[in-house]
């Protein structure tokens, strides 16, 4: 139950580290930092606390999210107002989507986005419900939306474990109608 508890904290605050952007203090007000916990002071002061990042392939991520999302949920992409489906399938209130990409890359979380409103996430919150609002929407989301281009975002550290963020441009011909963020750990 307590590992159940650290790793909804840890993508908690990795959520909300990949939405502030730039900010040096990525902790949520009145939470304080992740901090880890070395066995030692000595070995905390002699090794780092992170490891090198592996460089990650942001155009065979999108490709393999792309692929994956075609084989699985057959069809043409659909916006209505905040609702998006795949052909006969509507992602809102289901994560379907979300859940498929999130099962490719293992430790990986998940959101997806129309315009501005995140509609589908992997990430479970406090309530144990994925996570749809309450978090900063990430600037590269607009800049996908506006170039139809893969986008990858600023690495963020989450006790140890990278992630790099690679953002999706989800089209219908060439209009793309939403986007799907993908944290891959390194």
């Amino acid at each position: 139950m307590n590992k159940q508890k650290l790793i909804s904290a840890a993508i908690g605050i990795i959520l909300l580290a990949g939405v502030t952007g730039c900010s040096s203090d990525q902790s949520p007000q009145g939470s304080p930092p992740p901090t880890s916990t070395p066995s030692s002071q000595a070995s905390a002061q002699n090794q780092p606390t992170t490891q090198p990042a592996k460089p990650i392939n942001t155009q065979e991520v999108a490709d393999k999210v792309t692929k994956l999302i075609n084989e699985k949920f057959p069809g043409s992409w659909k916006v209505e107002g905040k609702t998006l489906s795949k052909g006969d399938y509507t992602e809102n209130e289901k994560y379907d989507i979300a859940k498929a990409v999130g099962k490719e890359f293992s430790d990986s979380m998940v959101s997806i986005f129309v315009g501005q409103d995140r509609i589908s996430s992997t990430v479970i919150g406090k309530d144990g419900k994925p996570v749809s609002s309450g978090y900063a929407v990430p600037t590269e989301i607009a800049e996908t939306l506006k170039s139809g281009k893969v986008t990858t975002g600023k690495p963020s550290d989450l006790g140890g474990v990278v992630y790099q963020k690679v953002f999706i441009p989800l089209k219908e011909g060439d209009k793309t109608v939403a986007v799907i963020s993908v944290s891959v750990s390194q």
